[in-house]
């Protein structure tokens, strides 16, 4: 290399990485560092230019080529990845300011230059000189000229001829030794190397996406599987579990899969529901009864609408525990006429003899890999700093409850780029354990009274107050409810 190439010397090197406080900025003057890239080349580095499997990097353009990442370089890449927002933008390195966009080189090269500055470094840097500062050691070393020119992508006529000879032997190596890390550093690396995030890309679709049951039903095939067995063999089937657990998400799907099914939201009012059912199985059966018809009118008009039809049709129900005591024979008569697909949060005595005609599911929470798979789907259009800490979160705050993981990436669907510190906002009571302690209070109480009985009969007057206090006491932890995150 001619000797007027303007470089830095390895303490250079390290004092200008020691000043870099900024993961992206330390990612890009390492690579720079560690791999010799143009300034155009590093700009135009995408998300599946690296093969993190392989530790290799993939140039494109004029001087396509492929480079092996030392250790070095592919620890702060790693860690860039980490944090890197998943953004439409395909660019690995991204602005961190206000729109994610390709960085340009006069960012590049102003951000090198104020860490040049802060390093003491009196020379005005930029990426061509940390660029000579790779060459200059990669032939310093003595490493083959063929070599090193597929490394660098040199371009001249003489060095395509070498590169092109070059390109027939085994992918080039950069050396160990221009890895300037101190040597408990690199030890510390290999042993506990930085998982990278594999970048995602995102769609044009703006916000989070809704479940929809007619695309994903997630962790509910055993669920689904028994509903379709039942429906064939006409027997109603009732769906029982706590709030947000997702019943009326499986009803919409069955619905999905049988379009010729009534959907009903809600059993209540009796003729309201009545006439939910007539506007799907006839809808011109309002010219066949007056203006005001009662009840019992229409009841008799479904029933003669139903009559004599060989099929039995599918019904599906959502909060059928809403049911008044009133409408109960009504409904009764219904489920005579139709296969009931209903949903229930509890199934309480009032209705006993309504429950008695389903067979019941009870329907669980989620699990694990199942919550993952929905916090996949709902953000995967949302540009988020660390996924890992928000699927963290979601997880340990939902439970495993759908509604409540739909309700949290909805409180993130707003902000441009989700942070770390609107992740930690990230909240939900599904995430709120609470603790019965009335048989502990019983039994204190218990302990308290026997205690100051005692101590009237031994004429212990301490006694006697120091028992009257415990009672207070006990007295006042009935008012207060305990709970625990």
């Amino acid at each position: 290399m001619p000797g007027n190439i303007e470089h830095l010397n390895i303490n250079e090197s390290n004092a200008l990485l020691k000043a870099i406080d900024d993961t992206r900025d330390f990612a890009i003057i390492t690579l720079f560092l560690n791999s010799g890239l143009f300034l155009y080349e590093l700009i135009n580095l995408k998300i599946n230019s690296i093969d993190w499997d392989k530790h290799v990097l993939h140039i494109s353009g004029n001087r396509k080529r492929d480079i092996i990442l030392n250790d070095q370089a592919y620890e702060a890449l790693a860690r860039w990845s980490k944090e890197r927002p998943d953004v439409k933008c395909s660019s690995f390195f991204i602005t961190t300011k206000g729109k994610a966009k390709e960085l340009s080189g006069r960012n590049i090269d102003k951000f090198i230059k104020k860490y040049a500055g802060q390093a003491g470094i009196k020379r005005n840097v930029n990426a061509q000189i940390l660029r000579n500062t790779f060459a200059v050691r990669l032939f310093s070393k003595e490493v083959e000229i063929s070599k090193a020119a597929a490394i660098l992508g040199i371009s001249d006529h003489e060095s395509i001829n070498r590169y092109i000879k070059a390109a027939k032997e085994p992918m080039p190596e950069i050396p160990e030794h221009i890895d300037t890390r101190p040597k408990l550093v690199k030890a510390f690396s290999r042993i506990f190397p930085t998982k990278p995030k594999q970048a995602k890309p995102v769609t044009e679709t703006k916000g989070p996406l809704v479940p929809s049951p007619e695309e994903v039903i997630f962790g509910r095939d055993s669920v689904v599987d028994e509903l379709k067995s039942n429906i064939s063999k006409n027997t109603s089937t009732l769906l029982v579990s706590q709030i947000g657990i997702g019943k009326t998400h499986i009803l919409r799907n069955i619905n999905h899969q049988h379009p010729e099914a009534i959907f009903i939201a809600s059993p209540t009012p009796g003729k309201l529901m009545i006439s939910q059912i007539l506007d799907k199985l006839n809808p011109d059966w309002k010219k066949h009864t007056k203006a005001r018809a009662s009840l019992q009118e229409t009841l008799d008009l479904l029933t003669a609408s139903i009559s004599g039809q060989p099929q039995t049709h599918l019904l599906l129900v959502d909060n059928l525990d809403r049911l008044k005591i009133s409408d109960v024979d009504l409904f009764l008569k219904v489920l005579e006429h139709f296969t009931v697909i209903a949903a229930a949060n509890d199934t309480g005595e009032k209705l006993k003899q309504v429950w008695w005609k389903f067979k019941k599911i009870e329907i669980r929470p989620l699990s694990e890999e199942a919550s993952r798979q929905l916090i996949k789907y709902m953000t995967q259009n949302l540009s988020i700093s660390d996924y890992e800490m928000l699927e963290t979160r979601i997880l340990t705050l939902s439970n495993g409850l759908p509604l409540a993981i739909v309700d949290m990436t909805h409180q993130i669907s707003h902000q441009p780029v989700v942070t770390r510190e609107r992740i930690r906002e990230v909240y939900h009571e599904a995430g709120i354990h609470y603790r019965d302690w009335t048989s502990v209070i019983v039994v204190l109480w218990g302990v308290a009274i026997m205690f100051r009985f005692v101590a009237l009969g031994t004429h212990s007057f301490e006694s006697y107050i120091l028992a009257g206090v415990g009672i207070a006491f006990i007295s006042m932890m009935r008012f207060f409810a305990f709970r625990m995150r």
